[in-house]
């Protein structure tokens, strides 16, 4: 406002200068004479507030892009920061981080960072040719511009970077991506923590109003993922015993009901193993529930250690334990389920001193879907015959099921 009145005034001046001089011209007696000189004075205030009216103009024109772009984040970032807050995975949070920027920021190369232990992981990027990406999977907190800011824990621009001492500009240098062009990063930060960075790269639009708006996306996104962690604490805690740190039954039922879904779509077998603790209600009678809580601790453990990634132990209630492994038939199925027997007779546990206990030994049966039960229920059933013929046979040792055992109802 202030410029275009200045304009205005600048206007004004000069028409009542162009008015005195024509009449000071009329009035005159050497009229051609002076009129000669005033017009080439008029023809020099002319050009010079034709020059002032351009230069206000562009000036005008600029703060009104300004204003343009401010405005219009303004009215985008509401519905943005719903969708960031709103995330309820990092795989969810670092899309939408990718989309939000895009949109808000106009910048052609984006990559979204993680924080594992000493390093930042590539999680998501955009623009960036394969090559770019793949010397950026992993970077060291400390390292290059990305891992720099990271260190910094500060919104750093390219003149940012440009500023900093010889000796860091070096090490900014020593990193693997020194020959991508990163123009601002913005570290992820929540109550001092970093949980990752928002490297951008090649902006269209004034880093000033980026920096701004990059601020409030970066703090709403370390905020989000302080709250999907803390989400993921609760689910896990909620999903697992706490003694034994394997799942509770709860979650294995839910997630037996899947795995059988996927056994049938796709034609394959799954093995379930059944065991408990042989003479555990004695030993807790001799030795008091302290030492048998060492033991099904000590059980639990052992169970996570010798398990593949895909197969999901639980503790079924008590001394029982119960297995699932996809994919596994039932040749396979007693294998491991003998190899885990053997390997938990053999065991060293801790015994209290001057107890009448020399080892621990478990019993078990597994079932083999579809085989010996088509679902969930039946198969848990077929299961508990087998571990209850194991135990009728002597115990420490591991049955498969049978139609002749036993019925199933």
């Amino acid at each position: 406002m202030e410029n275009i009145l200045y304009i205005i005034a600048i206007a004004v001046i000069g028409a009542l200068v162009f008015g005195l001089l024509i009449g000071r011209i009329f009035s005159s007696a050497n009229l051609k004479g002076r009129a000669k000189l005033l017009e080439e004075e008029l023809q020099k205030s002319t050009d010079s507030l034709q020059r002032i009216i351009k230069d206000q103009s562009r000036q005008l024109s600029a703060l009104q892009n300004e204003n343009s772009d401010i405005s219009r984040m303004i009215i985008i970032f509401p519905d943005m920061a719903e969708d960031i807050t709103a995330s309820i995975s990092i795989d969810d949070l670092s899309t939408t981080i990718i989309k939000v920027s895009k949109q808000l920021l106009e910048a052609e190369e984006i990559g979204f960072f993680v924080v594992e232990k000493e390093n930042l992981l590539l999680k998501t990027y955009s623009g960036f040719s394969k090559e770019a990406a793949n010397s950026m999977m992993r970077i060291k907190i400390g390292e290059g511009r990305i891992g720099w800011a990271a260190e910094k824990k500060i919104i750093m621009t390219d003149e940012d970077f440009r500023n900093e001492s010889i000796l860091i500009k070096e090490l900014l240098h020593m990193g693997g991506h020194e020959g991508i062009k990163i123009d601002i990063c913005a570290p992820l930060i929540y109550r001092g923590r970093l949980y990752g960075l928002i490297a951008i790269g090649k902006p269209s639009k004034d880093i000033k109003n980026i920096k701004k708006f990059l601020m409030m996306i970066s703090h709403l996104s370390a905020a989000t993922m302080e709250n999907i962690h803390l989400i993921s604490e609760i689910q896990h805690q909620a999903d697992v015993d706490g003694l034994t740190k394997l799942y509770n039954i709860t979650y294995f039922h839910k997630h037996l009901q899947i795995e059988i879904d996927k056994a049938s779509r796709f034609n394959r077998n799954l093995t379930i193993f059944l065991f408990d603790i042989d003479n555990f209600k004695l030993y807790n009678d001799l030795n008091g529930h302290p030492a048998g809580d060492l033991v099904l601790s000590a059980l639990g453990k052992f169970v996570k250690e010798n398990l593949r990634l895909i197969d999901i132990p639980a503790r079924y209630g008590g001394e029982e334990f119960i297995i699932m492994f996809p994919e596994t038939g039932s040749e396979l199925g007693m294998q491991i389920a003998e190899r885990m027997r053997k390997q938990f007779e053999n065991m060293n546990i801790s015994f209290p001193q001057n107890k009448p206990w020399e080892r621990i030994t478990i019993s078990g049966g597994i079932a083999i879907y579809p085989l010996d039960g088509k679902d969930e229920k039946e198969l848990i059933k077929a299961a508990d015959v087998a571990l209850y013929n194991s135990k009728k046979s002597g115990k420490n040792r591991v049955m498969p099921y049978e139609q002749s055992f036993a019925p199933l109802d």
